[in-house]
């Protein structure tokens, strides 16, 4: 999510709600959060390895428009474009930190502040789902760095 909004849009507090659904992924498997930038925009995600629900998707509504992604389909307004869906992020981002490896430089997705940002949003959201919903401010939380994106999503809508 962070990558989605860049490094104008920090997120600086998360609400959210957790559950275990399935008695054999202690100690939570579902989360449901909201967040809220430092501009005051607020979105939400929902992550569940208990449910039976067995979808991956993304829809992130922007002023001119939105952007759905559906396992190999992404859609932008009325257009729909097919694109390669591994169906995990793992195969992609070993293959990129070999890519590195072999480069001799180190991919500015993969640095330890860009692991630990992410982190902090993930224990945020577990730490308001352990006090019921209340909101958890987020300090210290870095921008992303330049990710590489080919073509940035504002020049999707």
């Amino acid at each position: 999510m962070r990558l989605l909004l860049g490094p104008d849009e920090p997120f600086v507090s998360i609400s959210a709600h957790s559950t275990q659904l399935q008695k054999h992924l202690p100690p939570v498997d579902t989360v449901d959060a909201t967040l809220k930038t430092k501009n005051g925009v607020t979105g939400t995600i929902s992550i569940s390895f208990g449910s039976t629900f067995k979808g991956t998707g993304y829809s992130v509504a922007c002023e001119k428009g939105v952007v759905n992604v559906f396992r190999e389909k992404v859609k932008v307004g009325d257009e729909t474009k097919d694109v390669a869906n591994e169906r995990t992020g793992v195969p992609p981002e070993v293959r990129t930190w070999g890519e590195a490896i072999m480069a001799g430089r180190a991919d500015p997705r993969q640095s330890p502040e860009e692991a630990l940002a992410d982190l902090k949003l993930l224990e945020a959201m577990l730490r308001s789902g352990e006090q019921n919903g209340q909101p958890i401010s987020l300090r210290h939380q870095i921008p992303p760095t330049n990710l590489g994106c080919k073509v940035p999503w504002t020049t999707l809508l």
